[in-house]
């Protein structure tokens, strides 16, 4: 059945940074926002990164923070903010990457990862408090995130941060019609809402 049809639903989150807990990072590591030449250092690294991310930073599609232990990675996190394309925001399979279009005072949490020898550290709200500072230079005052429902530690995670369910959203697709449905909730703002029929990757209509 799945080579004919895939469903798949997600949980939205959100927060403003005002009101994100504060996690500091434990002794000995730092957490940085990366540019390109940060990232290029580490492009290959166990596979966690490659060119298609210095791609994002060289055309400003994202930022990154990295949780640093000396010159070795512990983990990071992209922010993306604008029209966010799917291959951000899918749960790994390539059928259900899903674009989100974003106002710009908005950010969108995605990519996150904490190399397994620094798991259990909570460097994952390290790294959100470290962005709440920073994202405002940017004119982010709001962050979203998409989790897999059967994400318990996820789930977990986001709650002790601060963030709180706003909406669901869910993608059905068999063969080349795709029915998708956003979350409507007023703390997504500019995001566009509601259900369609059609490619999953174009813009919703008004």
């Amino acid at each position: 059945m799945r080579r004919i049809a895939i469903a798949n639903r997600t949980l939205f989150f959100g927060c403003d940074l005002a009101s994100l807990s504060h996690f500091p990072c434990p002794e000995g590591l730092t957490v940085v926002q990366w540019t390109e030449d940060d990232l290029r250092q580490h492009l290959g690294e166990e596979n966690y990164l490659d060119e298609g991310h210095a791609v994002w930073l060289r055309d400003d599609q994202a930022v990154c923070f990295a949780v640093m232990d000396g010159e070795r990675l512990a983990g990071f996190a992209w922010i993306a903010h604008g029209d966010v394309p799917g291959e951000m925001n899918h749960d790994g399979h390539p059928d259900t990457q899903l674009p989100l279009f974003l106002p710009d005072d908005t950010g969108f949490v995605f990519h996150v990862f904490i190399l397994p020898s620094y798991r259990g550290r909570r460097l994952y709200a390290a790294l959100m408090s470290s962005a709440a500072h920073q994202l405002p230079n940017r004119g982010i005052e709001k962050l979203v995130l998409t989790t897999e429902c059967t994400n318990r530690s996820a789930l977990r995670s986001v709650g002790r941060m601060g963030f709180r369910q706003v909406g669901r959203a869910w993608l059905i697709k068999v063969g080349p019609l795709c029915s998708v449905g956003y979350p409507e909730q007023p703390f997504l703002g500019g995001v566009r809402t509601g259900t369609y029929v059609g490619d999953p990757h174009e813009r919703p209509n008004d």
